[in-house]
């Protein structure tokens, strides 16, 4: 996945659609060779090792949607996924408090963790970075009284972390008139670790969502068999 080469359409991201990353994926889309499967277990097998909790999860998915760049389905209710589906036996290995009964149980479409606290995990480590919030949510709130009436009026803005895809929910939710196939972007509220699709409206976070994450806080993902750039 890439977050900062995307194609667009009308306006709109066109999900992996950047023949560069395609292509910067493709001369090892197969684990084929014996130096790269190594690399590979070696890599999920550290994952493995590190504590149980959330920044595992991220950083298993951050890594595998890394090398899932190019091969995930066009069509399809896996279309939205980062992460290839011959990769579920890692995350589960990498990842057995959140999928303890094996990979056959791993489903991206209803994901096992708590999205308010992966929000709270985020905002903890992206502070450590000092990077500022990358947008701000708006809204409209209605005031007034029974007695002089109700009005709308722009409502506090709040500063957010806006995560590309992040939310389960199709764009067409927000945007009724769009004829663009993607999930609309989550937004997570710095003052409170809520996780909204708009400014009055809640949702949960995707994997894309997460592997944002990973970026914003790591950039992008690296092969373990490529020289460290």
């Amino acid at each position: 996945m890439c977050t900062s080469h995307r194609a667009s359409v009308g306006g709109e991201p066109v999900v992996d659609r950047c023949m560069d990353c395609q292509r910067v994926g493709a001369h090892d889309q197969a684990l084929t060779s014996e130096r790269t499967r190594q690399a590979h277990e070696a890599y999920v097998d550290g994952l493995a090792a590190l504590p149980p909790g959330i920044e595992r999860l991220v950083r298993t998915l951050h890594y595998l949607a890394g090398i899932s760049v190019g091969r995930t389905p066009r069509t399809g209710p896996l279309r939205f996924e980062p992460i290839l589906t011959d990769f579920y036996p890692d995350l589960a290995r990498a990842c057995p408090d959140f999928w303890p009964n094996g990979p056959g149980t791993v489903n991206l479409l209803a994901p096992p963790w708590n999205s308010l606290a992966v929000a709270a995990w985020f905002l903890g480590r992206i502070a450590q970075t000092g990077k500022p919030p990358n947008a701000t949510l708006k809204g409209w709130i209605t005031v007034g009284n029974w007695w002089h009436g109700r009005h709308s009026q722009p409502a506090p803005p709040l500063p957010a972390w806006r995560l590309q895809e992040g939310s389960l929910t199709h764009i067409s939710r927000v945007r009724p008139e769009t004829t663009v196939d993607r999930r609309a972007d989550a937004y997570i509220v710095v003052p409170d670790g809520r996780v909204m699709l708009t400014y009055d409206e809640p949702c949960l976070l995707s994997a894309r969502g997460l592997v944002t994450m990973g970026v914003l806080l790591w950039g992008q993902p690296r092969r373990p068999w490529e020289p460290s750039r």
